[in-house]
């Protein structure tokens, strides 16, 4: 156990030294004040609004599906495959997507622009890209979750005269509420963290389409003493819902 210890360093080192180096640099006598700014905190605001509603949305369009596919007999290895997609494409190729789309020019973009809408540069544009890089997440999970319950359950269900909507309300949710819990505090700390997608689709505009990854960037251009210790808050933030997430997991039943 030793040895393999000492074959570990190498990979403790490389992990924690960023982590640990943030630690100096920090102004901890500047850092209440710097988090305090009206600029941080609309940052934040915003970032923890659209998070917080790109996690409402993955539950209520990503659960009947990860539902129907954890139903299905035979597996759809298409559809698996489409899961998995947000996960390996470069967020700011998702952005472009999105662009393409919903932009002047896009099929969905023309539509809205004949009825003098606009949905590229705001603030729910920041929500479409921070649902269309995180849901895969989500979808994953959700899916695992209902296809590790007792199948029987399920028939059971049929029995007492439930139908498909009946089974899922009723018998899969609340057996699979942990898992599923898990799925969307992933969900929202990767939306949190999102960059690319909404760069490209939502700009970068203040109190509007700016969140907290944005925000760090512009930092990092102006005032990096400001973005330490903006990151250092980060990385608390972060590390909480980690913590939180592997409390559910622990206690994870079916």
């Amino acid at each position: 156990m030793k040895k393999v210890f000492i074959l570990s360093v190498p990979f403790l080192i490389f992990l924690l030294l960023p982590f640990l180096n943030l630690l100096f640099v920090v102004p901890y006598s500047k850092l209440f004040n710097m988090i305090t700014k009206k600029e941080t905190i609309t940052a934040f605001g915003l970032s923890f609004f659209t998070a917080s509603i790109c996690c409402i949305l993955a539950f209520l369009i990503g659960t009947p599906f990860a539902y129907l596919l954890a139903s299905t007999k035979r597996r759809i290895a298409f559809l698996e495959l489409i899961i998995d997609l947000p996960n390996v494409l470069p967020p700011i190729l998702m952005g472009v997507l999105l662009l393409l789309l919903y932009g002047k020019v896009g099929f969905v973009g023309r539509i809205l622009d004949k009825a003098s809408l606009q949905i590229p540069f705001t603030t729910f544009a920041v929500i479409l890209a921070q649902l269309f890089v995180s849901i895969g997440y989500y979808l994953k999970v959700a899916y695992s979750s209902f296809l590790a319950i007792n199948k029987q359950l399920k028939e059971e269900g049929f029995i007492l005269g439930l139908d498909e909507l009946g089974i899922l309300w009723r018998v899969y949710l609340p057996v699979a509420r942990k898992g599923l819990v898990i799925g969307i505090l992933g969900t929202f700390s990767r939306a949190l963290g999102e960059f690319g997608a909404t760069v490209v689709f939502a700009g970068n505009v203040f109190g509007k389409t700016q969140t907290i990854s944005l925000y760090l960037y512009k930092l990092y251009v102006q005032n990096q003493e400001e973005t330490y210790s903006v990151s250092f808050v980060m990385i608390i933030i972060s590390y909480l819902i980690l913590y939180l997430t592997k409390k559910l997991l622990n206690n994870v039943d079916y």
